[in-house]
């Protein structure tokens, strides 16, 4: 065990733990030294906790440190057993323990990993993907419409934008009903007389003209009452435009006439001007809420007529109905008068009832064997399905084993390789020699024991053997003889007391073998009972049991300070 003391002294050194020169092994540890060492160690497991390397004076404080510290070492997975007691009246062997689980739960360096470079025929398909894909994001954007056959090159290469069937956005205004719409003219109209919207336009535009559809401004929005504006304006200025072409013929009059007036009278012609005109303005706002009245007219009417065409068509198909009706009934009524009909009817329906009859029965035959089939194949069918559902599980379980297994495989190799390249870049350090050396000696102590060890196990083979060899040969000699004294016994006075003081002997040995197997029972548990005094003598317990007496008078006189304190105050 010196040797592991030293790789573990040496770990905390590294771990710039303040150890002396003189410490050479764990069992010059005091209680300072291994909260000093277990601070440390948790220092470099978790890096952003800070834990005090030092005991304080007060017993309680101690007390209450080690108990934290013992805690916390259970919470990382310590299963020995653990508590303040191991800290502050540590052993040797406990100590040891505690060291090495720390020790190992201390997280290696990271470094960088090498990429493995992945070779096949996906690999180098999703690397020539991406480099397409970033050759195409550092050029310029160009729509596809005005790409000739949707092929552009790019840095030596091709990339496809499209399949040279892209077109510019051509929309069209389709008639779409509204959903929220209460009126049911309104809505009869949109279904009986409005074409479908794929009948609307062509198919090329279709597309193009249900997105520009979706694209509603709000009610509320101010562009949208910009463009109402805008149109009203429009549609005003159409009317002046049509109703200053119906008026130019008068329009030219008056003007000719007001030129002859100017040169009589400028002032009566300004003012004849300035009427006219008011009268014009008079007449053009007429003329407006006539074409208002009337497309308001011509709407209403158009109304009308889709209700009028829809109540005909309901109407026309209701009379179609009846007409049908009608005859039907006709047709049954001249049947139903003549009595030879009502007789054919009659034996038709009887021979119709005897054909159903028949044919029950004879379903009822085909139907049970089928149904038994159909159950069996049923009851089979569950048991396939249960297997096929055990078989999937398994494969599920056996491909998450396997994916699992791989991404080892991969983080071993890894691994493997920036272990080797750190081998390769290492120097081969004196301390790192010295490591292999007590590893190496560690190993064939560890061979001199296992060979020790096969070797007791190989004699206690023997000699287990030769132990049934012997109770084997005393066991057929008693038998043997007893068999040849027995026969002899039933004739011979001589043989008889031969038997008796056979069968006496025969005890004697047994209580003799079982004496010797009781011997080797009580050396064994002499031996375990050996055993455990060295390791309870390894323990230290009576240097522990004077440490805590030495502790509980330091809490006496603790608590009698404070109570002369609190009895001063």
């Amino acid at each position: 065990m010196e040797e592991v003391d030293r790789i573990i002294i040496d770990s905390l050194r590294n771990l710039d733990c303040n150890l002396g020169d003189e410490t050479q092994n764990l069992k010059q540890f005091d209680a300072d030294l291994v909260v000093l060492s277990v601070s440390t160690c948790l220092e470099a497991i978790s890096p952003n906790t800070v834990f005090p390397k030092k005991l304080p004076s007060s017993m309680s404080a101690r007390l209450k440190l080690a108990s934290n510290l013992a805690e916390y070492i259970k919470d990382l997975g310590f299963r020995g057993d653990m508590g303040y007691q191991t800290i502050l009246y540590c052993n040797e062997v406990e100590v040891r323990k505690v060291l090495m689980f720390l020790i190992e739960r201390i997280p290696r360096e990271t470094h960088k990993s090498i990429p493995i470079e992945q070779t096949g025929y996906v690999p180098r398909l999703v690397r020539t993907i991406e480099e397409n894909i970033k050759n195409s994001m550092r050029q310029m954007w160009i729509p596809s419409c005005y790409i000739r056959r949707g092929i552009r090159e790019i840095d030596g290469g091709y990339i496809v934008n499209s399949m040279s069937s892209s077109c510019p956005l051509q929309s069209i205004n389709l008639v779409i009903p509204d959903s929220k719409c209460q009126n049911e003219v309104l809505k009869q109209y949109w279904v009986h007389t409005v074409p479908d919207v794929t009948e609307q336009c062509s198919s090329r535009n279709l597309v193009p003209s249900l997105l520009f559809n979706d694209l509603e401004f709000p009610q509320n929005s101010s562009l949208l009452k910009l463009l109402n504006k805008q149109s009203q304006t429009q549609v005003i200025d159409n009317i002046d435009t049509e109703m200053m072409i119906s008026l130019s013929p008068k329009i030219m009059d008056n003007s000719n006439q007001e030129v002859n007036n100017k040169e009589t009278d400028g002032v009566v012609e300004n003012k004849t001007m300035e009427n006219k005109i008011e009268k014009l303005s008079v007449a053009l706002e007429e003329n407006k809420a006539e074409y208002l009245a009337l497309q308001e007219d011509i709407k209403n009417d158009e109304l009308q007529l889709s209700q009028t065409s829809f109540t005909k068509n309901e109407v026309q198909t209701m009379l179609n109905n009846i007409l049908a009706k009608v005859k039907l009934k006709r047709k049954t009524q001249a049947i139903i008068n003549k009595k030879e009909n009502k007789v054919k009817l009659q034996n038709m329906i009887q021979t119709a009832k005897d054909r159903l009859v028949e044919l029950a029965n004879q379903w009822n035959n085909v139907q049970t064997p089928l149904l038994e089939e159909y159950d069996m194949l049923q009851s089979t069918l569950s048991i396939v399905e249960t297997k096929i559902q055990d078989e999937k599980r398994k494969l599920d379980t056996v491909k998450d084993m396997h994916a699992k297994l791989h991404e080892d495989l991969k983080q071993k190799t890894v691994l493997e390789q920036t272990l080797l390249e750190k081998c390769q870049k290492m120097n081969k350090t004196n301390n790192r020699s010295a490591y292999t050396r007590r590893i190496l000696e560690i190993i064939g102590n560890i061979r001199k024991q296992n060979h020790e060890i096969q070797k007791v196990l190989r004699d206690t083979r023997e000699i287990q053997k030769e132990i049934n060899n012997l109770s084997g040969q005393v066991d057929r000699s008693f038998t043997l003889s007893d068999e040849l004294i027995f026969f002899d016994a039933k004739h011979d006075e001589m043989a008889r007391r031969a038997y008796k003081l056979l069968a006496a002997l025969r005890d004697e040995c047994n209580n003799i073998l079982k004496a010797v197997t009781d011997m080797g029972v009580v050396e064994r548990e002499s031996r375990n009972i050996q055993e455990q005094i060295e390791t309870e003598k390894a323990k230290e317990v009576g240097l522990k049991l004077d440490r805590v007496y030495s502790d509980l008078a330091l809490i006496q006189k603790e608590t009698q300070n404070l109570l002369k304190q609190s009895n001063n105050v």
